[in-house]
């Protein structure tokens, strides 16, 4: 049995016959059955801060830089255009934490996140995603593209000066075009008249900013929410470009299994339907922790710059585990 809680970015809640679903980030990857599905609609009081006895990372900052070097080998040679890496960090904890207590703490630092948490007697998975795969209402489809990473600022004018800068960016502008190219490209077939994309604006988190745009459209008739998953998941912005050569990249160089972080997480309705991208995520399995990061290498990369984002998406759960 899994109990499963459910916010979507609005603040609401799936309609009482969602069905619930999950995939990996690899498609034949080995994750855990889902099973019969409890709604937990109240979370409990946030989590008191959870000791830390061990910390460490997989890879290691040596072996990162190796890797991001190595990647950025490969675009030079033009084996690549982009690939996301991305690096696990491993906390041994004094004892085994409530995954729903960590969710009700991060609810006070969610902005524009949906957040979600699946937990069963073995294990936890949770966390406060900003992308969201798509949303569908009836025939009528949304999705968007994320990438590219800054910080949010002390004030109002050092956070504008952060998004300045992004929106300035050449390198950040190569990590977020393969992913509107792709969505373009893999959902204007099941619509029926070509897609409608927004501008390019900054989405805003609690902790860092990225690039964003939003894609509309109308689905033709017998499109399913489960090939629309097949058709788009997942996207440059949690592989890489082009796709196959990404996923061998990110095969050899990341020396953990994905599982379920970079997989989709969501439910759907005859109605309706609403899938996001499962990360800023961590894994719960008695008393080790599994937080996961990831970050878009493509020319101009920096690894030392790569390794301050990753630790950087992970100040959501600064203040939780100590």
């Amino acid at each position: 049995m899994t109990r499963v809680f459910w916010r979507g970015r609005e603040g609401k809640g799936p309609p009482p016959h969602a069905i619930f679903s999950w995939r990996p980030f690899a498609s034949g990857a080995v994750i855990p059955a889902l099973g019969a599905v409890i709604r937990v609609d109240e979370l409990p009081s946030p989590t008191k801060p959870i000791r830390v006895l061990k910390r460490h990372f997989l890879p290691e900052k040596k072996e990162w830089v190796t890797a991001v070097e190595k990647a950025l080998g490969a675009i030079r040679n033009q084996e690549l255009e982009k690939v996301v890496l991305a690096r696990c960090c491993v906390l041994e904890c004094s004892e085994p934490p409530d995954p729903f207590a960590i969710t009700s703490s991060l609810q006070s630092m969610v902005q524009n996140a949906t957040l979600y948490c699946f937990a069963d007697d073995e294990m936890g998975f949770l966390g406060a995603t900003p992308e969201r795969l798509f949303v569908r209402s009836g025939h009528s489809l949304e999705s968007e593209a994320v990438a590219g990473t800054r910080k949010r600022g002390n004030t109002p004018a050092e956070d504008a000066a952060w998004e300045e800068e992004l929106l300035r960016s050449a390198k950040d502008l190569r990590e977020f075009t393969p992913v509107q190219t792709f969505l373009r490209e893999a959902l204007s077939p099941l619509c029926i008249a070509p897609l409608s994309f927004s501008p390019l604006q900054v989405r805003k988190t609690a902790n860092v900013q990225h690039l964003y745009t939003s894609l509309s459209g109308t689905l033709k008739q017998g499109v399913s929410d489960s090939h629309i998953l097949d058709q788009i998941h997942p996207t440059p912005a949690l592989c890489g470009a082009p796709l196959k050569s990404a996923f061998r990249w990110i095969g050899s160089l990341e020396p953990f299994a994905r599982g379920l972080y970079g997989g989709a997480v969501g439910w759907s309705t005859p109605e309706s339907a609403e899938w996001a991208v499962a990360i800023r995520c961590c894994l719960v399995r008695g008393r080790i922790i599994h937080l996961y990061s990831g970050t878009g290498i493509v020319a101009g990369s920096d690894p030392e710059a790569e390794w301050d984002e990753l630790n950087l998406k992970l100040k959501l759960y600064e203040g939780i585990f100590v």
